[in-house]
C-alpha cells in the first residue's frame, strides 16, 4: 500500500464545541484540534460539522471492495488516503438471530464488529482519528487504553508510515495479548495506574514535561474529533442494512467512553438533516447504554437526571471495555439517550458472564462487553421495559478471543487449573 497524505474533506464546514455550540472555522485550525479552548467553560470535545448541500451533491456510498471505512466518504472528514488504508475496516454485517429471537420473543438483530482487522470496533475510530490528525499536521500519537484502542492506534500509525504510537496501559497488562499486539505494530508501551483513568493521568503528566511537550497528539476517547467520525459509520451502516424497512425499535450499546453511542446517534441525525434518510426510517431507534454495575457512571447520571456524568470509583468488571469511571462526553451521551427516548442500564457481572457463556453455546464469537447487551436485553424483557415483538439490535463490539486469552493468562498467574 502506498503512503499518502490525508487532507480535510471539502464537505467539512466547521468544528463545534459539543457543550456550548460555539463554532470554530476549519480555516483557523493550525494544529490537530483537541478539546475546546474558546468557551467560558473550556475542555469539552469538538465535533465535526458538514455543509449540507456539499454532502448531498457528493453522497454516493461506494460499492468498491477496497472502500471499507470510507464508503461514505462525503460524510467523513478526511480524503486523499490510499485505497487500502482502511479497506478492511467497517462494513460489518447486520443479521437476524432466530434462536435469541425465539428465546426472548422479540426480533433480535446483531451487528458483529469482530470482523475489523484488530477484532474490534475501535479500528473505526482510530483509523479516522489518526488520518484526521495527520491531515492537521500531527506525526505521533499517544493514548491510554485497556487494550483494543492501543492496538488500533499502533496498527494505523504503521499503515501511514508514522513513528510508533505511545500507548499507556494499566499495571497488570504486561505480557498480555494487547501488549504483544501493540509492540507487533511498532507501538511503545508504558504501564501505569490501576485502570484507564489512572493510565491517562500518568500519560498527561508525562506529556507536560519540557522534552515531551508538543511531540505527541493525545488521541484518547473524545480528545480529538476524528474517532467520533469513524465510529459514526456504524450508524450509516445500520441505516443501510435496514433500507426499505423500519429501523430497529431499540439499539443496545455497551458503553464505556461512549464514542460509538454518540456516533450512531450523530450519523442517524445527520442522514435526516442532510435529507438522505430512507423514507421508511420515519422513527429513529431508542438507545440503551449498557454498563456493568461495577462501573456505571452513565447509569448513575441518567437516573439522577443529571446533565453531565460525574466520575465514579470503579470496582473492576470482567468487561474491561466497560471499566471507564468517567466520561468526558457524558453530556452528549445523556443527550442522545434522552433525545431518543432511551435509557441507561447496569447489569451484574455474573449476568454478563452467563451471557458470554451462552454466546459460546450458540456459536457467537463476541466478548464480555458484547455479552452485556444480551444480559441487558434479558433484564429489559423480564421487567417489561421491552415489549414482545419489538425489533432490537445488539452491538457486538469485539471478538471473544481476546477476553478468553486474558482470562487464561489471569488463571495461569493464580495457578487455576494447574
Amino acid at each position: 500500500m502506498s503512503v499518502t497524505t490525508p487532507q480535510i474533506n471539502p464537505t467539512v464546514s466547521r468544528l463545534r464545541c459539543s457543550k456550548s455550540g460555539q463554532e470554530v472555522s476549519i480555516g483557523n485550525v493550525r494544529q490537530c484540534p483537541g478539546l475546546c479552548s474558546c468557551c467560558p467553560a473550556p475542555g469539552k470535545p469538538l465535533v465535526v460539522e458538514y455543509d449540507r448541500a456539499h454532502v448531498r451533491a457528493a453522497w454516493a456510498p461506494s460499492a468498491a471492495p477496497s472502500a471499507g471505512l470510507f464508503r461514505f466518504a462525503a460524510g467523513l472528514p478526511v480524503v486523499g488516503l490510499a485505497p487500502g488504508y482502511a479497506g478492511d475496516v467497517g462494513d460489518t454485517p447486520v443479521f437476524y438471530h432466530p434462536r435469541l429471537s425465539e428465546e426472548l420473543d422479540v426480533e433480535v438483530f446483531l451487528k458483529n464488529e469482530s470482523r475489523n482487522p484488530s477484532g474490534s470496533f475501535k479500528d473505526r475510530g482510530l483509523a479516522m482519528g489518526i488520518a484526521l490528525g495527520v491531515a492537521f499536521g500531527a506525526r505521533r500519537f499517544c493514548l491510554p487504553t485497556q487494550g483494543n484502542a492501543g492496538v488500533s492506534a499502533a496498527m494505523f500509525s504503521a499503515r501511514l508510515g508514522l513513528p510508533g504510537a505511545l500507548v499507556y496501559m494499566p499495571d497488570g497488562y504486561q505480557g498480555s495479548i494487547y501488549h504483544q499486539a501493540c509492540r507487533h505494530f511498532g507501538g511503545e508501551v508504558v504501564f501505569a495506574g490501576e485502570n484507564i483513568a489512572g493510565a491517562g493521568k500518568v500519560m498527561r503528566t508525562a506529556l507536560e514535561a519540557p522534552l515531551a511537550r508538543g511531540e505527541y497528539v493525545d488521541i484518547s476517547t473524545f480528545f480529538e474529533p476524528g474517532r467520533l467520525e469513524g465510529k459514526k459509520t456504524m450508524g450509516f451502516e445500520i441505516a443501510e442494512a435496514f433500507a426499505g424497512n423500519p429501523l430497529p425499535d431499540v439499539i443496545f450499546y455497551p458503553t464505556g467512553g461512549g464514542t460509538g453511542l454518540v456516533g450512531i446517534w450523530k450519523a442517524l441525525n445527520e442522514l435526516r438533516d442532510w435529507g438522505l434518510s430512507d423514507p421508511a426510517h420515519t422513527r429513529l431507534p431508542r438507545l440503551v447504554a449498557v454498563q456493568s454495575d461495577r462501573c456505571a457512571p452513565v447509569v448513575a447520571a441518567f437516573e439522577a437526571g443529571a446533565r453531565d456524568v460525574t466520575p465514579v470509583v470503579s470496582r473492576r468488571t470482567v468487561a474491561d471495555g466497560l471499566d471507564v469511571p468517567g466520561a468526558i462526553m457524558g453530556h452528549a451521551m445523556l443527550d442522545a439517550l434522552r433525545e431518543s427516548g432511551g435509557v441507561a442500564l447496569a447489569v451484574a457481572d455474573v449476568d454478563i458472564e452467563s451471557a458470554f457463556a451462552d454466546f459460546g453455546q450458540i456459536g457467537l464469537g463476541a466478548g464480555y462487553e458484547s455479552a452485556a447487551t444480551l444480559a441487558a436485553l434479558r433484564e429489559a424483557r423480564r421487567s417489561g421495559a421491552i415489549q414482545a415483538g419489538a425489533k432490537v439490535l445488539l452491538l457486538l463490539t469485539g471478538s471473544h478471543l481476546v477476553p478468553l486469552s486474558m482470562s487464561s493468562a489471569r488463571d495461569a498467574r493464580r495457578g487455576v487449573g494447574s
